[in-house]
């Protein structure tokens, strides 16, 4: 073996070892992930805690349900189309192109969000290219009545992408990713969320030649990327779940005999340090993060579905500003009721909660 071999069975040697090494770090990375606690289990173990502490078995928990949609048709039905023959007179014309490819086998399995910006654009192209047609022209007037419809269904087309394209459809299905402390994904979901209300008060306004299609394609992208939605919504009604949950199990515990000064108080301290560890240490900055969070996002929501043509009755109260039953609005209670029973309970005992 010459030493040009040697170093080369060498080298490859060392290659090895490094990817074995490369390998093993990402298997003990993913049973880092795996293995690490979730905001979920850590309030399970909140809950079984203060069971264990009360000597109190909590009732059966109820289930978080998904949000059941109303399944609808929505009113895209176009009536008007333009033919073979008025497509060859637009010459050069860029609808032209518009309408050939839209009419093409791939226009044809068109996602809401392709069909949406196909709308769009032909209503912009529309203006430039009647200015080459004869006004007195069928095709002159098939086009303009093309335009006009699209312009009048143009909300409904929008309000289809919104509840039938997957990125924005699942925003309201539960998932089991759970958000962690670092909330990664929320500014670039802001954005996104900004640009597509943007284009929802241009189709409002008719300011249509200030839309930019693109601008679709990139927000569903970066919504795609970090599923942040979905799993905001998940775990703020996660945790507006298990805080009146867990405070219906708390009024039922009798404070006074939990805070019988002829005791020594070691039960109460006992359920106090429970508390302290968990919800104030842990729960509680977790839910302020997803408050701020959901602060941050809740007016973009409403730009986008509460002012849709079509609100789905579902949605309706979650996004109300002002309803009981407004995820923001719930998130908060939930936590202010919770405390407020701890702070019943440090009066009553008479123990510091610091």
């Amino acid at each position: 073996m010459n030493l040009s071999s040697s170093n080369l069975m060498k080298t490859a040697g060392k290659q090895k070892l490094k990817t074995f090494a490369y390998l093993i770090t990402c298997v003990a990375a993913l049973l880092l992930t795996a293995c690490s606690e979730q905001p979920s289990d850590t309030y399970s173990e909140y809950q079984a805690r203060l069971a264990n502490a009360l000597d109190t078995p909590p009732a059966e928990a109820s289930k978080l349900g998904n949000i059941k949609l109303n399944t609808r048709s929505f009113d895209t039905q176009s009536t008007v189309n333009v033919s073979i023959l008025q497509l060859a007179q637009l010459n050069s014309c860029a609808l032209s192109t518009l309408i050939a490819q839209h009419n093409s086998q791939l226009g044809k399995v068109a996602t809401p969000a392709t069909q949406l910006i196909y709308h769009i654009e032909f209503i912009k192209a529309a203006p430039a290219c009647l200015q080459t047609l004869d006004k007195t022209s069928n095709s002159y007037q098939q086009i303009t009545a093309a335009k006009h419809e699209k312009q009048a269904l143009l909300a409904s087309y929008f309000a289809q992408f919104l509840y039938t394209n997957t990125e924005l459809k699942k925003t309201w299905q539960l998932t089991h990713y759970e958000l962690d402390n670092n909330f990664n994904g929320l500014v670039e979901t802001e954005l996104a969320l900004q640009r597509l209300a943007n284009i929802h008060k241009q189709i409002s306004t008719q300011q249509y030649q200030q839309i930019n299609t693109q601008a679709i394609y990139q927000s569903l992208e970066q919504l795609n990327r970090f599923n942040f939605n979905q799993a905001l919504i998940t775990a703020v009604r996660k945790q507006t779940h298990l805080n009146n949950q867990t405070t219906a199990y708390l009024a039922q515990i009798e404070l006074n005999q939990l805070c019988d000064p002829i005791k020594n108080k070691r039960q109460a301290q006992v359920v106090s340090n429970v508390f302290k560890k968990y919800y104030l240490a842990q729960l509680q900055p977790y839910q302020a993060q997803l408050t701020g969070a959901l602060e941050r996002l809740m007016p973009h929501y409403q730009a986008l579905w509460l002012q849709s043509s079509y609100l789905d009755k579902a949605l309706k109260p979650m996004l109300q500003p002002e309803h009981p039953g407004n995820l923001l609005n719930g998130l908060k209670r939930s936590a202010k009721e919770h405390v407020i029973w701890w702070q019943r309970f440090y009066k009553t005992c008479e123990i510091s909660p610091i």
